[in-house]
């Protein structure tokens, strides 16, 4: 009986450690920034995002990477593209807040 019981807790706790490293990807690109979409931005907004963005980007990479050989590749692959995806977008908007000011020159 003890055994079983034993035998019990090992394979959950087993489980759970698995889930938890699948996870850690996934939990390093958490809680990205909020980015306005193109046509709502102003340049007030770019400015004020800059360094939200990099700290942002900066953590998230180095916890990314901490987790690199305990995820998945598809879940590490998958958390990676939703870093790019981040800096696309603010890339996006700075590239367009440059455009409105060199065209109101």
């Amino acid at each position: 009986m003890k055994k079983l019981i034993a035998v019990s807790v090992f394979s959950v706790l087993g489980l759970t450690s698995v889930n938890s490293y699948a996870n850690c990807a996934l939990a390093a690109v958490k809680n990205a920034p909020s980015l306005p979409s193109l046509e709502a931005s102003q340049s007030a907004d770019v400015a004020a995002l800059k360094l939200e963005v990099e700290t942002y980007l900066d953590h998230a990479s180095q916890r990314l990477e901490a987790c690199g050989g305990y995820s998945e590749d598809f879940i590490y692959n998958v958390a990676l593209t939703r870093l790019e995806q981040t800096a696309e977008q603010y890339n996006a908007l700075v590239r367009r807040h440059n455009q409105m000011l060199v065209s109101a020159k």
